[in-house]
């Protein structure tokens, strides 16, 4: 049997692990072959407060090409932050190209955090994601990005299970399979993440403990535990729940090693553990 390839279409950052630093090894170290596709090289991740970077925008297209005149396949297509809303017409065109029926195609529209977009987004990057999201299999947006794909206010009160349940079912009717939804505010000091998945028609809850320490790359790290645990035949369900008790795992651990928040979380140390958990 051939090992399993992932297109990966993230940014590429030197130093602070986030996007495809934390997708690759993880990815791999779950038996997977990953194929990075960046679409911008930075010196560092932008936590930093100053960095350098080249979009790679004008090369993307000629990559595409030349893979499919080398006829190269791909099992999953998963993308994550994009350099701006003009790059989703790319990631498109990639999901036109080399997605099959078969094809796992993971979008995290990646795009805001705590009722707000990031800084370096303009909103038509909402509309132009609503059109990525239509196309994937799976999504897996934070509480923040399912609020601004459905056009729904912010708010931070914890949201019940009927609303959770009913905005994953409006996020299905916008075209993806299966839904995750993390970062959704809960009580005393925890994170709930939801998932809906239409194969199944089930809708399942798992509450973790909210860990005191802000670092970067952590929504990155739990799509790509995600991602390998779907190629390896979970379900939806116990992928969720993999990847929620990795990422905590690597956090605390970085917690405790005295990291700096800007180097992103710890994920080298830790892959031994994800390594045990499929067993």
């Amino acid at each position: 049997m051939s090992t399993k390839r992932v297109l990966a279409i993230h940014d590429m950052c030197s130093f602070g692990r986030c996007s495809l630093t934390a997708a690759i090894p993880v990815i791999s170290a779950m038996g997977h072959q990953v194929c990075p596709f960046p679409t911008a090289i930075f010196s560092n991740n932008l936590t930093y407060g100053e960095y350098t970077f080249d979009d790679f925008t004008p090369h993307m297209n000629e990559f595409m090409d030349k893979w499919q005149k080398l006829g190269f396949t791909y099992h999953a297509i998963y993308s994550g932050f994009l350099g701006d809303a003009g790059q989703i017409a790319i990631v498109l065109d990639a999901i036109n190209r080399f997605a099959s029926t078969h094809t796992l195609v993971v979008v995290d529209p990646a795009m805001a955090d705590n009722g707000q977009l990031y800084p370096v987004f303009k909103p038509d990057i909402v509309t132009e994601m609503r059109k990525l999201i239509s196309n994937a299999t799976v999504i897996t947006p934070n509480y923040t990005e399912a609020c601004l794909l459905l056009g729904e206010p912010y708010t931070a009160a914890v949201p019940t299970t009927k609303a959770l349940t009913e905005a994953c079912e409006k996020l299905i009717a916008m075209g993806p399979e299966k839904v995750v939804i993390t970062s959704v505010p809960a009580q005393n000091d925890t994170i709930k993440i939801v998932s809906y998945d239409t194969v199944t028609a089930s809708f399942d809850e798992t509450i973790t403990d909210r860990i005191d320490f802000s670092t970067c790359g952590t929504g990155d790290l739990f799509t790509s535990v995600l991602t390998g645990a779907l190629l390896n035949d979970f379900d939806l369900h116990r992928s969720v729940e993999m990847a929620t008790k990795f990422l905590s795992y690597a956090i605390e651990y970085t917690y405790q090693a005295g990291s700096d928040p800007r180097e992103g979380v710890q994920v080298e140390p830790c892959i031994r553990k994800l390594v045990d958990m499929m067993k």
